[in-house]
């Protein structure tokens, strides 16, 4: 037969030292922590809206360059196109061309536009476009 293990009476009980005390309440308060951060991080981003009249504003972004040459619309230079009176010049680099080029387009790369310029017709309004 086995032993049973015996106790004394009126010996207080041991406690195991393995108790699942210590880390229940590490865990508890890991959570509370983790919460906490959570909360503080969404936290920003409704106090900032619950400010009065907030709006939004505008993303800062760079100023269109070279403000004073004129502008012209794809339709605009296309019916120019069709009519003789504008010329389509690509000014990216011989590979992008040789790869796709608007159709009628010369090629005249913008580190060669300088040396070029006799090249290009005096009759004619010269759009020249990079994309």
């Amino acid at each position: 037969m086995a032993k049973k293990a015996s106790r004394r009476r009126g010996q207080p009980r041991r406690r195991r030292s393995g108790s699942l005390w210590i880390p229940a309440v590490v865990a508890l308060v890991v959570v509370a922590i983790v919460v906490g951060i959570i909360l503080s991080v969404e936290g920003g981003g409704a106090r900032a809206s619950q400010q009065p009249n907030a709006t939004a504003q505008p993303l800062a972004t760079n100023p269109i360059p070279y403000p004073a040459v004129p502008r012209i619309s794809v339709a605009e230079t296309w019916e120019g196109m069709q009519a003789g009176q504008v010329l389509l010049v690509d000014v990216r680099g011989q590979a992008s061309y040789n790869n796709l080029h608007a159709e009628g387009a010369p090629s005249i790369p913008e580190d060669e536009m300088d040396a070029r310029l006799d090249e290009l017709p005096r009759d004619r309004d010269i759009v020249l476009y990079c994309t």
